[in-house]
Parts: structure tokens; sequence; C-alpha cells
């Protein structure tokens, strides 16, 4: 009997000597590489990074089903990810705090420019997205296959383009095929149309949505650059049926909003007699991740709809 208990203690304890080198010792799968591609070259990482480091596109992430443990300022203030990035830690600098990121320990850093990549190398596995090189949807494709998250990419796209449907049936009582729509912001000084690469809700519109822009926007910024800068003269070249004004109010660029819309050359636009002016909040469409593009097509959706009822 003595012996038999010799026996099952030895036993328990090879058993809890194993469990403690598995605990302690990461899986093969934990510690695997792989090479991507990306803005930068070609750059090892590591399969499953658990501590995600990136200037930009935390709503990409978070709709992949991650969530990276830091982030610019501008980002963590989008209005539609907040309840979403609590915890999230602020990483701004010039453009990012190097001794911050350090601190974080992460294992993988999505930078925006190569300028920052170089430093940020330094610390960790980095890759370049460059920012406002591509679509957000192409964004988030290039995400979910860098980080094993693909599945997640496809069914969100799978899901926008549904949405995206309903919606382009609904505003076609509104905006008819042969009409061209404009997305315009007032500065103080400056005046900007966007195109379907950058925010203001542009790939909603062109893209998503299908609408067509003036030939000025069509020839020069979609699939091409994501805003030009144009005077006020130009409005009526620029300026197509139905525009999405935003406003960006600092030193005085609310003033020369109401300056502009109370022209005699803002009210000769078909737009502006038609009452097809569709003011939008520039803090709500400054940001172009895939959680801002579908509030934004919400909101998009209901000024379109607006018109039945005026």
């Amino acid at each position: 009997m003595k012996k038999k208990s010799c026996i099952l203690g030895l036993i328990f304890l090879l058993l809890l000597a194993a469990c403690s080198n598995n605990e302690s010792k990461p899986s093969k799968e934990e510690n695997a590489m792989k090479v991507v591609e990306h803005d930068g070259g070609k750059t090892e990482i590591p399969t499953n990074p658990k501590r995600i480091v990136s200037m930009y596109y935390v709503g990409h992430l978070l709709t992949l089903g991650i969530k990276p443990v830091g982030t610019l300022k501008s980002e963590l203030e989008s209005p539609f990810l907040q309840g979403k990035v609590d915890g999230i830690e602020d990483v701004a600098g010039d453009p990012i705090a190097i001794e911050k990121v350090i601190e974080l320990e992460p294992d993988l850093i999505i930078a925006a420019d190569e300028r920052s990549a170089e430093e940020l190398s330094k610390i960790a596995p980095t890759v370049v997205i460059e920012y406002g090189k591509r679509h957000a949807v192409d964004e988030l494709k290039m995400l979910g296959d860098m980080l094993g998250k693909e599945k997640q990419a496809n069914d969100w796209l799978a899901s926008y383009e549904a949405k995206a449907e309903e919606a382009k049936e609904k505003i076609s009582k509104v905006i008819g095929p042969d009409e061209t729509v404009t997305v315009l912001e007032v500065w103080a000084k400056n005046l900007y149309v966007y195109g379907n690469k950058w925010g203001r809700g542009g790939y909603n519109l062109y893209n998503a949505l299908n609408l067509t822009p003036p030939a000025l926007v069509k020839e020069n910024l979609i699939d091409n650059e994501p805003y030009l800068e144009i005077s006020q003269e130009a409005l009526p070249d620029v300026v197509g049926d139905h525009v999405f004004l935003s406003v960006y109010a600092d030193n005085g660029g609310d003033k020369r909003a109401e300056e502009l819309q109370n022209s005699g050359l803002w009210k000769q636009l078909p737009a502006a007699q038609k009452g097809n002016v569709y003011e939008i909040e520039l803090d709500e469409f400054f940001n172009f991740d895939p959680i801002s593009l579908e509030k934004q097509l919400d909101i998009q959706t209901e000024l379109i709809l607006s018109k039945l009822t005026n």
C-alpha cells in the first residue's frame, strides 16, 4: 500500500511539473512569425500580435476584433469610436511619443508614414500603411490579410454593402442617375473639394452609393488625390446638383461659410437654388474608418431623404 502511494505521488508531481512547464513556455503558435508586405517593404511580424500600437486605423482594428494598446489622440477622440476605445493609451507626440510607445511594450507597430516607421522599427516590428493612400475598405482588407482576420474583414464588407444597397434604393427617389454630387469644405481662407480617399464621407457617396461626381472632381480626385483646393470663382465648375457641405470653423471659418452662402455666386448654384445643400458636422465626418463609414452613411441617407418631407 505504501509503495502504491509513493507511485501515485510521483505521478502527481510529474503531472504538476508538466503543467508548470506548459504554462511558462509559450506555444510555438504564439511565437510564430511571418513576413508581410506593406508600404514600407517587407517585415517579419508576429502571426498573432497581442500588443499593437497603431498611429491610425483604430476603427479598422476594432472592426477586425482587435483592440490596440496605443494610438494617437485624434483616433481616441473620434465620435463614433466612443465607448470602444476605453483603455487605449494616447501616444500622440510629433507625431508619436517614442518613450510612451516603449512603455507599452508593443509586439507590432502600425505606422502611417515611413519617417515615423524608421524610428518605431527600433522598438518592435513595424509595418507602414500610408495614410490616405487607399480607400478605407482596401485598408481593412490589407489589415485583415496581415493579421489573419480575413473572415472578419469580409463579413464586415458584406454587411456594409448590403446596407449601402438599401440606402441606394431609398435615395434614388431624391437623386437621379444624371445628377452630380460634390463634397465641399469651407475654411477661413480656403475652399476644398474632396474625393473618395479621405474623410468627409466621399467613399460612401461615390463608391457605396455609386453617386456621380462632377467632371472636375472625377478627373482630379476619384481614385487619385484625396482633396483639391479651389477658388471661390471655380464653384460653378465644381459644385454639382447636390452638395455635402462641412465647415472648419476655427479662425473665422464659420463667418466665411456664412458670407459664402449669402453671396450672389452661391445663390446661383443649382444645388443652392433647389435646396440640395446638406450640411454635415466636420467632427463626425473627419474620420474614414469602417465604423465611422457606417454611421456617416446613416447620416447621409437621412439628410438626402429629408428632402422628401421638405
